[in-house]
């Protein structure tokens, strides 16, 4: 099994012209060249504490994503809020 990359990303703040603001979270450019290359142009976001991404790619649903969530209950835990973490958020 591979270990998958890990990188830092900035969150980037934009103020909107309507006074409103935007936060942005740009891809890694490698990242974003494989997914252009199979033809997937969308992500299913998950987030709570943790954030994830994962390729909208044929057959692989929201539903589906869901049921993986439940199935692995250690990678679920990553994006679980919790009150029991050190700073008791």
């Amino acid at each position: 099994m591979s270990i998958p990359k890990i990188v830092e990303h900035k969150i980037i703040k934009l103020r909107k012209p309507d006074g409103s603001t935007q936060y942005t979270l740009t891809l890694p450019k490698e990242y974003a060249e494989a997914l252009r290359k199979e033809g997937v142009d969308s992500l299913f976001i998950v987030f709570n504490r943790g954030l994830g991404a994962f390729p909208k790619i044929h057959g692989f649903t929201e539903k589906a994503l869901t049921t993986f969530m439940q199935e692995h209950s250690e990678l679920q835990k990553l994006f679980v809020r919790t009150t029991e973490s050190a700073g008791g958020t």
